[in-house]
């Protein structure tokens, strides 16, 4: 190795964007045996790409069925900037996600336990930054969780969770049909200001369709043209909900359509529910249909719980938002949306709701009974016989499509494309190749030891250095690596007692970067590989103080044995 004294103090290297330009487009396709590389090599299964992906990836998925390692049913996102896009035809010529089924789901004959799984079919891995995930274009089906009888869900042998879950800040769900969990369609603790979940089904959940209760405080969640249908109650914890809307943020709820909640004891059965007395919330343009306690349950100024169920009041609530809680309302409408659900399924449901009518309409419940070719003056059920059915996923387009235009999921939609940014540099017409690879100089670890010569000028030169795996820091001190999108850890020298000594330098990681993985993928073994280090190269930088023995930080680029 050498020193830093030859280089010059202006030699600058360009810094790679957060942007990914290593990024790349994954292919899978259930039954095929590439390596994922390219369309015509695509490979088996969704979890392991998931497990291969790095930041700024894209997943693209043909139809087909996933059941994950094992046949578990769990698929986690793990880095940031990541898409996860389905729908493809298997040639991977089109992507219609209303005919080509890509469907997550637990192996019916699964034999592993429940130790470990997370709550959701698809969920942001904990402690790992999964912020600025796109899910698009994917069939999360809870069926195969769950313990069914010829009419009815069987609770106590069901699975208890949510079918998609994410911590993270930015998240956009397009275009997914989410079907049959015993507990909530989606559940976030949602951050940022550029959440969406748009032109989605879904069906037939327990308690909530769609929560935002647990959202931050800054947050926004724009939830349009999404069908949420045939929420049930789930003993002991109430009613179905449409859309749950927490304390903290702004949700915004836009030309939905949300029908046939249904209530336990009277309690809930709400299209909305805004029980916090949030005041951001936004209602525009939703159809409310067949909601057994109300269109909308809220909280007033006064801290009293209110119920807008008369059509005249929904009315109001069109003209007045501010009287009911809201920053912005109009055009919610309580009118059948023309869905036409499976006629087997409903009629056991119809069956179910008209021992309770409650709120509901029972002549235009026996309407549609009608035009399903069911006979008319459904029997009463009881409490819990044809109660949470498994809905089948044939049944869902076109036949929970709204006949009302410009509501709940448009199925002929324009969808978005999906490229990576280095496969989009490839393709593009002026395509460089990305420029030469950098040319890594070796040096001592102390070179960059207080009062060294050159150290105060290092102005990101490319170095390569031997270095042991030390623990986490929360010192970002260069502005090119910023808290948000780096992760910090002291990489020490050799031969020092590592986790206690003041012979380090800072090593910034891009979070979900190659290197960041690999990185995590060595610690594993931290206590051997650090016995000779490992290799690091990156660009180094001063700190711009002389506080430690070591004063430099490396924004690194690879990580090796």
């Amino acid at each position: 190795m050498c020193n830093l004294r030859w280089w010059v103090c202006g030699l600058f290297v360009l810094v790679l964007p957060v942007g990914s330009a290593w990024s790349a487009d994954i292919y899978v396709k259930a039954g095929a045996d590439g390596d994922g590389s390219a369309k015509d090599k695509p490979m088996p299964t969704l979890w392991k790409a998931l497990d291969k992906a790095a930041r700024g990836d894209v997943i693209h998925v043909a139809a087909g069925v996933y059941e994950g390692k094992g046949g578990c049913g769990s698929f986690l996102a793990k880095v940031p900037n990541l898409t996860l896009a389905g729908g493809y035809s298997p040639d991977f010529s089109q992507r219609n996600p209303f005919k080509y089924f890509t469907i997550l789901q637990r192996a019916k004959d699964y034999k592993g336990g429940a130790t470990g799984l997370p709550d959701g079919i698809l969920e942001g891995a904990s402690g790992a930054d999964h912020s600025g995930l796109i899910v698009d274009g994917l069939v999360l089906n809870s069926a195969s969780r769950n313990s069914y009888t010829a009419s009815k869900i069987q609770a106590k042998d069901s699975w208890n969770g949510c079918l998609l879950k994410v911590n993270a800040k930015d998240i956009k769900i397009r275009n997914c049909i989410l079907l049959n969990p015993y507990g909530e369609g989606i559940y976030g603790t949602w951050a940022g200001q550029d959440n969406e979940i748009a032109n989605c089904f879904i069906v037939n959940t327990f308690r909530e369709g769609i929560s935002t209760r647990s959202a931050q405080e800054g947050s926004k969640v724009t939830i349009r043209n999404c069908t949420v249908v045939f929420c049930w109650f789930q003993p002991g914890k109430g009613g179905g909900i449409g859309v749950f809307v927490g304390r903290l943020g702004q949700t915004l709820v836009q030309d939905c359509v949300i029908a046939f909640m249904q209530t336990e004891g009277g309690e809930e059965g709400n299209a909305v529910n805004n029980t916090f007395g949030n005041d951001n919330t936004v209602l525009k343009g939703n159809v409310l249909f067949q909601c057994q306690g109300g269109y909308y349950k809220y909280m007033d100024a006064d801290k009293k719980n209110l119920l807008v169920w008369k059509p005249e009041e929904l009315k109001d609530l069109n003209k007045d938002a501010a009287s009911y809680m809201l920053s912005e309302a109009g055009d919610n409408s309580d009118a059948d949306p023309g869905l036409r659900p499976d006629k087997e399924w409903f009629g056991k449901f119809s069956a179910f709701v008209a021992s309770e009518p409650g709120k509901l309409n029972m002549d235009t419940m026996n309407e549609l009974r009608g035009i399903l070719g069911l006979p008319l003056h459904a029997e009463p059920g009881t409490a819990r016989e044809n109660w949470g059915m498994e809905y089948p996923l044939e049944g869902v387009v076109p036949g929970l499509v709204s006949a009302t235009a410009g509501k709940g999921v448009l199925v002929g939609a324009k969808l978005e494309v999906y490229q990576s940014a280095a496969g989009a540099a490839v393709s593009g017409a002026e395509a460089t190749g990305g420029g030469a690879p950098k040319e890594y100089k070796a040096v001592e670890f102390d070179s960059f030891k207080k009062g060294t010569e050159g150290v105060k000028e290092l102005t990101g030169q490319p170095v390569e250095i031997k270095a042991m795996m030390g623990p986490p820091s929360s010192e970002f001190l260069l502005k090119d690596a910023p808290r948000d999108n780096y992760a910090c850890y002291k990489l020490e020298k050799v031969g020092e007692s590592s986790g206690s000594t003041r012979n380090y330098v800072f090593g910034y990681f891009l979070k979900g970067s190659p290197a960041h993985k690999d990185f995590e993928k060595l610690s594993k073994k931290k206590s051997e590989l650090n016995k000779a280090g490992i290799t690091v190269k990156g660009a180094a930088w001063y700190l711009g103080t002389e506080t430690y023995p070591y004063p430099v930080g490396i924004i690194v680029d690879e990580v090796s044995k």
